[in-house]
């Protein structure tokens, strides 16, 4: 029994310890516009635009009392006038942060699956992996694309073109067009020998008809190429369509995420 215990501790600090590589991979990948660190804690702010630009970060242990910490999370992003959110993983650090929290008041949502895949040989890509236009450096034609497959506002898209631009790790930029026209786009962003996948639209009208696979097997073939051996990528996990395609693709899930969001002010 007591063997069994000790195998046990061993699995759970090897499981965080693989969330936490994962998440700092992902960190890397889309990065704030500016940071604060705080007694571990990360506190990450890009004018409001997705939550992993905007969240805190509860990776690490700290030393300070947890509601001391949250106090100054919650001052920091209202002096920035950004609603507060907590991005929670089963390796959140101190741990019953998220019980704290839910105590406070804080909701959870947007829970995701963090998947993973290992690379095999190159991937075929059919007939339209020539129609697949590339570059390591962010165009305007595939922001365009973007803006145009998914709604974001006017406002936030300065935001979006600084953080794209702010990637300091190897990117590839990845547009699929038909007809003269783009139909899907993604992005890669390799860190030693993972690659990160983000931004995996598809044209509305266009759906349903293997552009995302073409997209993705886009990038993990440049990714092979250069030394990467495994991928992962983020999923809502209601976004069933998205999870039956990179099922097919070869990932599986690892952990999850969600977010604990601010209550408002009464």
């Amino acid at each position: 029994m007591e063997d069994s215990g000790k195998s046990s501790s061993a699995s759970t600090l090897t499981s965080h310890e693989h969330i936490r590589r994962l998440e700092e991979f992902s960190l890397n990948a889309w990065p704030a516009l500016s940071e604060v660190g705080h007694d571990g804690w990360r506190l990450r702010f890009a004018d409001g635009y997705t939550g992993r630009s905007n969240s805190v970060q509860v990776l690490e242990h700290g030393t300070l009392d947890v509601r001391e910490k949250i106090r100054f999370c919650e001052e920091e992003y209202a002096r920035r006038e950004i609603p507060l959110l907590f991005k929670m993983t089963a390796a959140a650090r101190p741990e019953g942060l998220d019980g704290v929290l839910g105590g406070l008041g804080y909701r959870a949502f947007n829970h995701t699956s963090v998947q993973v895949a290992a690379l095999p040989g190159a991937l075929p890509g059919g007939a339209a992996e020539r129609d697949v236009h590339h570059s390591v450096r962010l165009s305007d034609g595939w922001l365009s694309a973007l803006l145009a497959f998914r709604p974001i506002p006017h406002r936030q898209v300065p935001t979006l073109r600084a953080i794209l631009g702010a990637i300091a790790l190897p990117t590839y930029f990845a547009l699929l067009v038909e007809e003269e026209r783009p139909v899907a786009c993604g992005l890669g962003v390799l860190e030693r020998e993972w690659v990160g996948l983000f931004d995996i639209v598809t044209r509305p009208d266009a759906r349903r008809r293997g552009h995302a696979t073409q997209i993705v097997r886009s990038i993990l073939n440049w990714a092979r190429g250069r030394g990467a051996t495994h991928a992962y990528l983020q999923v809502m996990r209601e976004n069933e369509p998205a999870i039956r395609l990179y099922d097919k693709l070869g990932f599986c899930d690892t952990y999850s995420y969600w977010y604990r969001s601010r209550p408002k002010a009464t």
